[in-house]
């Protein structure tokens, strides 16, 4: 089987995905990732065959505007209303420029195409053009109608509101430029005669209902009550440590060191004061009095000189750390959470924006996470007391481990490819 798998977004938007990749390798098929072209030496170090994506849309989040609104996503305003339209017009050539990219990545044909929720309206019309089925591979449970879960574009009360959104318009969700760019390059650059629903991600061309493949856990979000059997839903896709990997040396000598750290870091999100977010954590760090390893990412963390209870860097494999640190302090982004919960340990969660607000909140829930703290309103009083919370009660402690245990015996990489094979 040859898949296409399709992603965009930030790292870890784009991680599952290259995850997925590699499990399908592994199991003898293969599998090209279409993606933001500054990722393809990620893929490479995966042996994963790469098709780059423009990936101006990705680059442009690091603007200072770009990241305020993000920072305040939990709060609309008219105001930032305004802002979110027109970023939406200035980015419409950006989308155009990725829509022919994505077409460019389907030369070679293929005999399935996977993709994520980011241009669900343009894939499923790359895979009707190839006359083979696509998978939408969902990291949120609110892309199938159900009882259970509101429906996509209501992300925000996606465990707390249980209305029914059946009848959502898919184009209620895109602006008129975009429906126009997308109308164009259906006719002109696929060659396709408009069609009624062609924009709608949840059907195939011949109106039957597409398969789904959850990117989470079972334990962690129950699956709908009255989804259909063509929605798989059995475990995250972990990335494992590149082949050929090793741990620096100095992470080595520091874990041995000592009694176990706790985690900081802030994966691919990007604030809007790293400098201010490095001292105010290294204040809480001093507060608690652990040793702690504080992993820069994209730059929400900038971290300069550190204490000797302290290892700063710039990057290393979650699923390697994690079980070797008392607590987790996050984003609430899906690959430091779901790699958390795996890993049996408490987290912290403090998000940027609104849908790692809904995860922050979820775990709390859970019982494996003290209330999140938004940065925006973040202080080293209130981390400090969070990680203490996180890093000694026991019954959140216990909780963490037993979740981790399940999710231990999971391979939802393994699981998704069966899936796929049956697709087939």
């Amino acid at each position: 089987m040859k898949a296409l798998v399709y992603c965009y977004g930030n790292r870890g938007d784009v991680q599952p995905y290259l995850a997925l990749a590699y499990a399908l390798n592994l199991a003898g098929h293969k599998a090209v990732l279409a993606a933001p072209r500054l990722y393809a030496p990620l893929a490479a170090e995966y042996g994963v065959e790469f098709a780059p994506l423009d990936d101006g849309a990705v680059r442009i989040r690091s603007r200072a505007d770009i990241r305020r609104l993000q920072v305040n996503s939990d709060r609309p305003s008219a105001e930032s209303d305004r802002q979110r339209a027109s970023i939406r017009k200035e980015m419409v050539p950006l989308y155009s420029a990725v829509l022919e990219d994505m077409w460019r990545a389907a030369a070679g044909g293929a005999d399935l195409v996977v993709h994520s929720h980011a241009f669900r309206e343009a894939v499923p019309q790359i895979a009707e053009r190839l006359g083979v089925p696509h998978v939408l591979g969902a990291l949120y449970p609110n892309f199938v109608v159900s009882r259970d879960y509101p429906s996509f574009g209501q992300l925000s009360s996606v465990f707390s509101d249980r209305t029914d959104h059946s009848r959502t318009d898919v184009r209620s969700f895109l602006g008129p430029e975009v429906i126009e760019a997308l109308a164009s390059w259906r006719a002109h650059t696929l060659g396709l005669p408009p069609r009624d629903g062609s924009l709608d991600f949840r059907y195939r061309a011949d109106g039957t209902p597409a398969p789904v493949l959850h990117c989470f856990s079972p334990h962690i979000l129950k699956p709908g009550s009255d989804w259909p059997d063509s929605v798989h839903t059995a475990g995250f896709w972990h990335l494992p440590p590149a082949p050929g990997w090793q741990p620096p040396e100095r992470l080595l000598r520091f874990l041995e060191d000592g009694d176990r750290p706790v985690f900081f870091g802030f994966g691919s999100a990007v604030g809007t004061e790293p400098e201010h977010t490095a001292r105010l954590v290294l204040d809480a760090i001093a507060q608690t009095g652990y040793r702690a390893v504080v992993v820069a990412g994209w730059g929400a963390l900038d971290i300069g000189h550190a204490p000797e209870n302290v290892l700063a860097l710039d990057e290393v494999p979650y699923p390697w750390l994690l079980p070797q640190t008392r607590a987790a302090v996050n984003s609430g982004s899906l690959g430091a959470h779901n790699a958390a919960l795996t890993a049996g340990v408490p987290q912290v969660v403090c998000p940027f924006e609104v849908n790692q607000l809904m995860w922050g909140d979820h775990l709390h829930r859970l019982g494996v996470a003290p209330p999140p703290l938004k940065q925006r309103e973040l202080t080293a009083d209130a981390l400090a007391a969070a990680v203490r919370t996180a890093a000694e009660d026991p019954v959140m402690a216990a909780t963490a481990t037993g979740l981790g245990r399940l999710l231990g015996e999971e391979d939802g990489a393994a699981s998704a490819v069966t899936f796929l094979e049956g697709v087939l």
